[in-house]
């Protein structure tokens, strides 16, 4: 029980920063994923500075953009490592190259499925996804080092 309380969440968040380093380590090895970081805030703070410079409220819209900022750092940043890790743990799968593999598939699809990506993605997207990919390859993998090698608990040995 003290492993659900503890161990685990602090797994998750340790992964969750590792997550942060490792997307911006993607956005310097990649120009798709730097322009997908760097270059749409960029893009946000001029359309927000515009509106402001017209008269327009850029209230609603910064609301909007911020949201959706926070609902794809979820999907690719929050909800792969954490549900990986229950799943893991109720399943008990110990093996870190699993752990990683279905981390990195939810980091790339969630954000896919939650943009409702409905056409065959451009090269650039393709590099963008396989960048996330390997974002939560590697965020499962700190979480498989740190926790999740004992995942399930003590494996139970029946006696006759």
């Amino acid at each position: 029980m003290l492993r659900w309380i503890l161990l685990m969440p602090f797994a998750c968040l340790v992964a969750m920063g590792a997550a942060l380093f490792f997307l911006a380590m993607a956005s310097v090895a990649s120009p798709a994923v730097a322009l997908l970081i760097g270059g749409g805030i960029e893009r946000l703070l001029d359309i927000l500075f515009g509106l402001a410079e017209s008269g327009i409220d850029p209230a609603p819209a910064a609301q909007a953009a911020f949201g959706l900022i926070g609902r794809l750092g979820l999907a690719i940043i929050v909800a792969p490592v954490v549900l990986v890790a229950i799943g893991s743990e109720l399943f008990r799968l110990r093996s870190g190259l699993l752990q990683a593999g279905f981390t990195g598939l939810l980091a790339a699809l969630l954000p896919l499925a939650m943009l409702r990506l409905s056409r065959t993605p451009s090269p650039a997207e393709l590099q963008i996804i396989s960048g996330l990919f390997l974002v939560g390859a590697a965020t499962g993998f700190v979480y498989w080092l740190i926790a999740g090698r004992g995942a399930g608990g003590e494996q139970r040995v029946s006696q006759a």
